[in-house]
Formats: C-alpha cells, sequence, structure tokens
C-alpha cells in the first residue's frame, strides 16, 4: 500500500510541476503578445505621422507649383529693351 500512496504523489507532483511548466508558458506568451502589441501600436503611429509628412510635402509641393505661376506672370511683363 506504501508503495501505491508513494506512486500517487510523484504523480501528483508531476502533475503540479506540468501545470507550473504551463502557466510559466502562458507568462511568457503574454510578455510576447504584449509586445507584439507594443510595437503594432507603434508602427500605426509611425505609419500615421509619416502619412501626415506627406501629406504636408504634398501641400508644400502645390504652394511653391502655385507661387512659381505667379512669378513666371509677374517675369512676363518685363520686357528687354
Amino acid at each position: 500500500m506504501t508503495g501505491r500512496v508513494e506512486a500517487i504523489a510523484a504523480a501528483v507532483q508531476q502533475i503540479a510541476a506540468g501545470a507550473e511548466k504551463v502557466q510559466s508558458d502562458m507568462t511568457e506568451v503574454a510578455a510576447v503578445a504584449e509586445q507584439s502589441s507594443a510595437s503594432s501600436e507603434q508602427v500605426s503611429a509611425s505609419t500615421q505621422q509619416t502619412s501626415a509628412s506627406t501629406q504636408e510635402i504634398a501641400s508644400s509641393a502645390q504652394q511653391l507649383a502655385k507661387t512659381a505661376e505667379e512669378l513666371e506672370t509677374l517675369v512676363g511683363r518685363f520686357t528687354l529693351a
């Protein structure tokens, strides 16, 4: 009977160790998921910033084109004698 109790105790210890390993692995997976989420948020923020910068550049380019047209019109008024 003592052998049987010892076997049961050993099995319970193995189950407990397995449960602790699963818990540890789950904690690690959660940490990786959290880090991945943070990285995704950083990528999203960078993408939004890049988009805003691109829109600014496009607006500046349009303004420069308009200014160039205005200058061309002004220069066209001058004649060489």
